[in-house]
């Protein structure tokens, strides 16, 4: 089932004249990275990950769904299925971790139809955004009192205050007797998920990644440190490469040259396809520039090099003194 959808946003997204990436094929996937497809148009990047069950979600996919979200400046697409209860509902929000999940056919109304969602799920009912102001102009244009629209929803007059400086929404039963009062559906604020403001800490995050990083990429992050650029490390393999790299502490500048991606590998087993797929697929999406950081005695088969993934030795980049000679080194590699 989640092949399939996966497909239909595929689909969905190409028809609107997006350019899709996917590493793998629909029919046999099983994704373990934080998105399942990339879609690019102009400047517009999603990144789409369909979910079965929204409330059965690894943390680590989470935690790089945000992360690359703000480095690479992508809209998340998180499509739900279920809850642990039902059914997600169309035309309705789910907040997991900070996050909106949505239902695919919300997805296509949408992008088809530029219609948002008003709907934000909670336990016990989903409540309803409402434009407080112009829920007030139009009551009063009705000449509706506060008093006389709270008597006649038989709630309190502070109720109606509160639904129209939008410190309070109502459940979608009120939501409706609202309309039925005041006759125009416009009074219902869409939410528009794809501005939706992701709160991370990237630093916090970062420190905690040190941690567990190996001997090996301890290394390659002291080298980079004393280069005097910034590295982000992914540690549980949601996403298809080992770090990111940029050219100062603010990580989430784009420049034109940075971020970089960057895989890694002290073992010759593990140089394959797949580690050149996924670099490659990033380097055509974002034109950006992919490295492969390897050690001095691991060797490139010829069947995986690509011209356009930059492949660096350890001993080269021990070598390299700022910011200007490494970006030598990576044009000349």
């Amino acid at each position: 089932m989640t092949s399939t959808v996966i497909e239909k946003v595929n689909n969905l997204l190409k028809k609107a004249n997006f350019e899709t990436f996917v590493l793998g094929n629909f029919a046999t996937k099983t994704s373990k990275f934080c998105f399942d497809l990339l879609g690019k148009k102009d400047d517009v990047v999603f990144s789409v990950k369909v979910f079965s069950n929204i409330d059965n979600i690894n943390p680590e996919v989470i935690q790089d769904i945000k992360s690359l979200s703000l480095i690479l400046k992508s809209k998340p697409l998180l499509i739900g299925l279920k809850n642990r209860y039902q059914k997600l509902e169309d035309n309705t929000i789910y907040v997991r971790d900070g996050l909106p999940f949505i239902t695919v056919n919300t997805f296509e109304n949408i992008l088809n139809n530029n219609i948002f969602p008003y709907v934000l799920a909670r336990r016990g009912g989903g409540v309803i955004f409402l434009n407080g102001f112009l829920m007030k102009k139009i009551r009063e244009e009705h000449s509706i009192t506060r008093k006389e629209l709270s008597e006649q929803l038989g709630v309190a007059k502070r109720t109606i205050s509160a639904y129209e400086n939008e410190s309070m929404r109502p459940s979608e039963e009120m939501a409706e007797k609202i309309l039925s009062i005041l006759e125009n559906n416009e009074i219902f604020k869409k939410i528009n998920i794809f501005k939706w403001k992701i709160k991370y800490d990237m630093d916090a995050q970062e420190i905690s990644e040190e941690k567990e990083l190996s001997e090996f990429e301890s290394h390659i992050k002291t080298i980079i440190d004393d280069i005097g650029l910034s590295s982000y490390w992914y540690k549980k393999a949601t996403v298809p490469f080992k770090l990111s790299l940029f050219s100062s502490l603010n990580q989430t500048k784009n420049d034109g040259f940075y971020p970089l991606f960057s895989n890694i590998s002290e073992d010759q087993n593990n140089v394959n396809e797949m580690n050149f797929n996924s670099l490659k697929m990033f380097n055509d999406l974002f034109h950006k520039t992919a490295l492969y950081i390897i050690d001095n005695n691991v060797r490139i088969p010829g069947a995986t090099k690509r011209k356009d993934i930059h492949v660096v030795k350890i001993k080269n980049l021990e070598e390299v003194n700022d910011e200007e000679e490494f970006i030598d080194l990576i044009q000349d590699s």
